[in-house]
């Protein structure tokens, strides 16, 4: 019998099963991910190893939203994408566009991948008891909307978004906290409620980024301390025109330059820069790496596309961003959003990228500017904070409230 109710003297209470106790932290935890490149995976990569200093115990499981259809699926679609990226950007950047521009396109779009991916998430779920469900790819929360609201989902969702820049995609009214990057995101997210579940959170990025000096970070790789040094990398997939940057770079006369290129898992385009016959001392090449943080830390400047979870290490380090050919769409958005705030440079052309990275090389109060407000961007910021605040989607329990 529950307190508070009257008491039958001459007929035998049926006392119902207690509810269970709220939560006070996730006993297991979904993050959905997504093989498109390497910047959806990193985050939840990141995410992991917060999760396990926060709630030691709690069991992550990843999974890629794509392979809800199977691998062959998700394998046709991550490389259909690099194709389009690569060889058709404009198509890629007319839907961007389009998404950005119309919020009825936009609707139709999320309601056609909600639905596409959600009936599979259901069936997926049956056999994934979790606590909590975390998405680092849009598809996967379009997934979760479309199951809260046409399954009626009760478990709690959260999207971590790792993009400067949040199209419509991203959001949803049935996800229950969206973690963002910027705070004037809520502008482009075009979704009623968003800015309710809206939360700055931590640059979704891996252990180490921001703890190696630039010094102690030179001799661990054997550089010499005196040189400039510029990281080229273009992701996992090497996109955004790497060699000719290199090529450029290596032969821009800029003095005490050495460019470092990180190719990521394109063994092509490794080959290719080695094949350049550029000497070490003006250039080294790395195929896929796990030292990125040593790396970026030796570096003076980072140079990429302008998109993915590379701005965000390299602003954790903190280390000064030139977005070269940002990439269509969200690489284009994305490079804005930095600007604005004096976190990036851009360079649209091999001559601006010579130009630019000159300036830098010479100007050291512009150095010292963008290195700063990397610094002041990322002042506060901490992942485990992040994962800590979606805490209170789980209301403790009162032998916990007091804990």
């Amino acid at each position: 019998m529950q307190d508070g109710q009257p008491k039958l003297a001459a007929t035998p209470a049926i006392v119902s099963p207690p509810e269970p106790s709220p939560l006070a932290a996730p006993r297991k935890v979904l993050i959905l991910s997504g093989e498109m490149g390497e910047g959806h995976n990193a985050a939840a990569a990141a995410i992991t190893e917060a999760i396990s200093e926060v709630w030691p115990g709690c069991t992550v499981e990843r999974f890629d939203t794509l392979e809800l259809w199977g691998r062959p699926f998700s394998r046709f679609m991550s490389r259909g994408y690099e194709i389009q990226i690569r060889l058709l950007p404009l198509t890629y950047e007319v839907f961007y566009d389009a998404l950005c521009a119309s919020r009825s396109f936009a609707a139709l779009s999320k309601l056609a991948i909600g639905s596409f991916f959600g009936r599979r998430l259901r069936d997926f779920l049956k056999t994934h008891d979790a606590d909590l469900v975390i998405s680092t790819y849009p598809f996967g929360s379009a997934a979760l909307h479309w199951l809260r609201t046409h399954e009626s989902y009760k478990v709690p969702t959260v999207t971590y978004i790792p993009a400067f820049h949040v199209h419509p995609v991203w959001a949803y009214a049935g996800i229950d906290q969206h973690y963002v990057m910027y705070d004037t995101a809520g502008d482009h997210a075009e979704t009623a409620g968003f800015e309710r579940t809206m939360r700055v959170g931590a640059p979704p990025v891996r252990q180490g980024f921001g703890t190696v000096g630039k010094k102690e970070a030179r001799e661990r790789l054997g550089l010499d301390p005196d040189r400039f040094i510029l990281l080229t990398t273009g992701g996992a997939w090497g996109l955004g025109g790497i060699d000719e940057a290199v090529k450029s770079l290596a032969s821009s006369g800029i003095p005490k330059l050495q460019v470092i290129a990180v190719c990521g898992r394109s063994t092509r385009l490794l080959e290719h820069l080695q094949g350049m016959g550029i000497p070490e001392d003006r250039l080294r090449t790395f195929g896929y790496v796990k030292n990125m943080h040593e790396i970026m830390a030796a570096a003076d400047v980072v140079v990429t596309n302008g998109a993915g979870v590379t701005v965000l290490e390299a602003l954790r380090t903190p280390r000064p961003v030139i977005a070269f050919k940002p990439l269509a769409g969200h690489g284009k958005a994305s490079t804005e959003e930095m600007m604005r705030r004096d976190l990036a440079l851009v360079a649209n052309d091999i001559t601006e990228l010579v130009s630019v990275v000159r300036e830098l090389a010479t100007d050291q109060v512009l150095m010292a500017r963008m290195e700063h407000a990397g610094r002041e961007w990322c002042r506060g910021r901490e992942l485990r904070d992040s994962v800590r605040g979606m805490a209170e989607l789980f209301p403790a329990t009162p032998a916990t409230a007091h804990a």
